[in-house]
């Protein structure tokens, strides 16, 4: 460490003494600020244009301030104000030895242990995949408190504004004294100049001007695999030496975690799958019940007449079109292309509309049969006896129609969906979680990004062929329980369709589940009683 020599260019005659007294109220406020960061704080409270004097200025004040001030041997060094500055008698540098605590690892579990230590391993860049459920924001605390003790600061990257909440109650009780975590997005607009970790929201993120003043530092990707669109890749800045992604299922059907995360963060450095959760006791127990559900006649023959449409018109545009066939959500992309007048004639972009919107109303179909619901009311007394119980749909209409069957079954339910306003959604998983209300109903949005209470029962109603989605959906209920009981999960399919296990649906996630979970068992909703169905998930 240097002083700088006396030659150099010095403040205006009589603002030495106002300088050091902002520096004081700066330090009594923040201390361990290196004089680039003091700098940053007083240009934001108190612009001047002058940044470079401005540092000059400071750093000639903090060593030249032996009654006031005191600093560490780092490189740069970390300042504080003088216990007894007013007694005047400590020397021109006054070095303090201790840091910030690293984290205690004795708070892990033995797969966070072993998942920092691979990333560790891996230079301190790399992705944590590991299941709903199991701990992965202990796992990016963990991180962030040891980057704190080296002096780095710190960017937590959420997609949501619920999220970014959730973080922040979160890592404050973990932080050092004299830290603080601040927040942008929501109206909120903290930066690395008032703050040493910060948890933003991604869209808040792009255009923000965060204050990085401190070299290194670490960037915490929370739902990693949402940061490769071409908007919020913006958010992977390259100032962040150390980088850490986050997330359940990190695998983009795009490729693009492997275009463009894999770049920035590094290869998947750990995983941690079901297996491993339950046996080592991060996640609940669980069991699954597959439950078939006949379509009536009507729908079922619509059904079959719009798949044999489908695959007509499926094997045509392959045959007319230069459109990828070596995975149907390729190929949808490429056919959304085509419907948009992307580089074809008017005829192709009216073949891929007509697709596209049979393919909506076959969809549509299987999510709104009525058929479902009536099930749904059926088994009532195995949501009544669950702690909380959540029912998943893949549209709105079926969530308010569940909610409508569940609550004539003198339950109490609520709903939450995009149209719900965020103060109602807000206070309906509020009530959830303190057991006003039995059961909730939701399509999508409680997918990812949402804070959900902790439930033992999900029903879907919207089965999905997305892997991601039904393990989002499964985490949703395997957060371990104080009383170790089961967590249960109940698929209700359409028979003979494409939701069906007997056609190949959810066969990559079934392969997964099937040899950890406690039991999975198939049902046929047609018989006169779903009593069998009800004892299973009342187990």
């Amino acid at each position: 460490m240097r002083v700088p020599p006396s030659g150099q260019q010095s403040q205006p005659a009589g603002s030495e003494d106002l300088l050091a007294d902002d520096i004081s109220d700066v330090l009594a406020e923040r201390p361990g600020l290196t004089a680039a960061e003091l700098a940053a704080v007083l240009e934001l409270v108190q612009p001047s244009g002058q940044v470079a004097w401005r540092l000059r200025a400071i750093t000639l004040t903090l060593f030249g301030g032996r009654e006031r001030f005191r600093c560490d041997r780092d490189e740069p060094p970390h300042w504080w104000l003088a216990a007894d500055a007013q007694v005047g008698t400590l020397p021109a540098i006054h070095l303090v030895e201790s840091r910030p605590p690293r984290f205690d690892r004795s708070r892990l579990y033995e797969w966070q242990r072993d998942a920092l230590d691979s990333w560790a391993a891996s230079a301190r860049r790399g992705v944590v995949e590991a299941v709903t459920g199991s701990g992965k924001t202990m796992l990016g605390i963990a991180s962030a408190v040891d980057e704190l003790a080296g002096r780095g600061h710190v960017l937590v990257v959420v997609p949501t504004i619920e999220l970014m909440h959730q973080w922040r109650r979160h890592v404050s009780p973990f932080l050092p004294s004299g830290y603080s975590v601040g927040c942008l997005g929501g109206g909120e607009t903290a930066s690395f100049a008032d703050h040493d970790v910060v948890v933003g929201v991604v869209n808040s993120l792009r255009d923000a001007d965060l204050g990085v003043s401190r070299r290194g530092g670490l960037l915490v990707a929370d739902e990693c695999h949402r940061y490769a669109s071409p908007m919020n890749r913006l958010v992977l800045d390259p100032r962040f030496e150390r980088r850490l992604g986050l997330s359940a299922t990190y695998a983009r059907d795009d490729d693009g975690h492997v275009d463009w995360l894999q770049p920035y963060f590094g290869p998947t450095c750990f995983r941690m799958g079901y297996r491993r959760a339950v046996d080592d006791g991060v996640t609940a127990r669980f069991t699954v019940a597959l439950v078939g559900v006949a379509l009536p006649r009507e729908e079922q023959f619509r059904y079959d007449e719009l798949t044999e449409d489908l695959g007509v018109r499926y094997a045509r545009l392959i045959a007319r079109f230069e459109l990828p066939t070596d995975s149907f959500a390729r190929f949808i992309r490429a056919l959304k292309m085509m419907a948009a007048g992307a580089g074809t004639e008017p005829e192709g972009a009216t073949e891929a509309r007509v697709y596209l919107a049979l393919l909506i109303e076959r969809r549509r179909l299987l999510a709104d049969t009525p058929s479902k619901t009536r099930v749904l009311g059926a088994l009532a007394p195995a949501v009544a006896a669950a702690a909380r119980s959540i029912v998943f749909t893949r549209s709105i209409v079926t969530a308010e129609l569940a909610q409508s069957v569940l609550a004539a079954q003198g339950l109490r339910a609520g709903v939450v969906h995009s149209r719900v306003p965020m103060g109602l959604r807000r206070e309906v998983l509020r009530r959830f979680a303190n057991g006003d209300l039995h059961v909730i109903s939701a399509p999508n949005v409680l997918d990812e990004g949402i804070d959900v209470p902790e439930a033992d029962l999900a029903i879907i109603l919207g089965a999905s062929s997305s892997r991601r989605q039904m393990i989002q959906r499964m985490g949703r209920v395997l957060r371990k329980k104080a009383d170790r009981r089961l967590a249960r999960f109940a698929v209700l399919y359409a028979e003979a369709t494409i939701e069906d296990p007997a056609q190949g649906a959810h066969e990559t996630f079934l392969e997964e589940v099937t040899d950890v979970a406690a039991d999975v068992c198939s049902f046929d909703s047609s018989s006169e009683s779903l009593a069998p169905v009800i004892d299973f998930l009342r187990r």
